[in-house]
């Protein structure tokens, strides 16, 4: 049986009607499902461009192919594309198929209503929290309070009506959007993380300046390089000798560079811009000191995964799912910046042995996120809803 998975991430398709994405997605994320349905349906916004540049990743292949949603930004956006969108997903109702949404966001509750039969079943990915998303510094939006508890009252009501729950924390999510007593539901990352991910650091020896690197898209501010900026500033500014290097572009890239210069930072901070390969990335966490995220808002942050499986020392706001990853000590009140300067010379006199403390606790805890172990749950879920549409 097909599958349509409902996703809030837009795509983009090419003149040679390809589909591509700038990082999240690729083709090789939707193979897990392939492993349960015969065929992948993405449906999601998708924007019409002449070519793909040369840092995106192919989504479209074998088996997996798109439901093309009108692309918009917005809420001035959706309200101008709405009839279109109508018209699209009225189309999907009597397709047979199962349904898995990817949420919290719009689109799921609109195809629900729209192009799910009355009382069909569907499964549901818990990815986030419109909690978070909405928080205050998080999202600029005038509607911010009604769009949180809009949102999040939404994501109560999906969970208890999904016949198959999984949410990417273990616990946080779990206590806030229960699912329903009678699903099926487990816990799991989005992460892709195989052996040729993981290292041990036999010696843990720091740079000068103190090499500090962040990943995260700057497309939103709810990434926090701005509070990053202005922490940069007042350790160096305090005597603290910290460089860092942002990976990950996007529309705010410009406006954080001219903080960086306003700041008086420029020649500390590295802004790379989208990295294409894992391969690079990699090679970016590996050369660092100490991973910092410094989110307003994530479910269950997979860039911070990936640091600890390269075994570095993480410093990490207390967002989402952070406290099932981290020791206390190692995160943040949300826009501490005085937090962040006192953790930060706190990591940058810990002596050889401590690092390697932290660092090897760190592995271990990555390792729970292999992908051999997150696919197992990954295939009760989708089994679950399987088997639901075809009875």
């Amino acid at each position: 049986m097909q599958v349509d998975i409902v996703i809030e991430q837009r795509f983009y398709r090419c003149l040679k009607g390809q589909y591509w994405t700038e990082n999240m997605f690729p083709y090789a994320f939707w193979l897990r499902y392939l492993r349960v349905f015969s065929r992948v349906n993405i449906v999601a916004r998708v924007a019409h461009v002449n070519k793909a540049e040369p840092s995106w990743h192919r989504v479209d292949g074998s088996k997996v192919g798109f439901v093309e949603l009108p692309s918009y930004i917005g809420p001035v956006g959706f309200v101008k594309t709405l009839p279109r969108l109508v018209s699209v997903l009225r189309k999907r109702k009597h397709a047979p198929r199962s349904v898995i949404f990817r949420i919290p966001g719009i689109l799921a509750a609109i195809y629900q209503l729209l192009a799910l039969p009355k009382g069909a079943k569907f499964g549901a990915e818990v990815v986030g929290d419109p909690a978070d998303v909405f928080a205050k510094g998080a999202s600029k939006s005038p509607l911010r309070v009604v769009f949180k508890s809009l949102f999040s009252a939404m994501l109560k009501r999906q969970c208890q009506q999904a016949i198959s729950t999984a949410y990417v924390t273990e616990h946080k999510l779990q206590q806030r959007y229960p699912p329903n007593l009678t699903a099926v539901h487990t816990h799991y990352s989005s992460i892709q993380l195989t052996d040729v991910d993981y290292t041990q650091r036999q010696m843990y020896p720091f740079h000068e300046p103190l090499r500090i690197v962040c990943v995260g898209n700057l497309a939103q501010p709810y990434k926090g390089c701005d509070f990053m900026l202005q922490g940069i500033a007042r350790l160096n500014a305090q005597g603290i000798n910290v460089s860092l290097t942002w990976v990950g572009g996007g529309s705010l890239l410009p406006n954080m560079k001219a903080l960086a210069e306003a700041l008086g930072i420029a020649a500390k901070v590295t802004f790379l811009g989208n990295v294409a390969s894992r391969k690079e990335i990699r090679q970016v966490l590996d050369s660092a000191d100490l991973f910092v995220l410094c989110s307003r808002q994530e479910g269950l942050p997979r860039v911070l995964i990936e640091a600890m499986a390269r075994s570095l020392i993480c410093v990490a706001t207390d967002v989402g799912g952070v406290d099932e990853l981290l020791a206390r000590e190692f995160i943040l009140p949300r826009d501490d910046i005085d937090a962040l300067i006192n953790r930060v010379t706190l990591v940058a006199k810990m002596t050889q042995s401590e690092r390697l403390v932290e660092s090897k606790r760190n592995l271990e805890i990555a390792r729970n996120y292999h992908d051999q172990k997150l696919q197992i749950r990954r295939d009760m879920m989708y089994q679950a809803v399987l088997e639901a549409n075809s009875c």
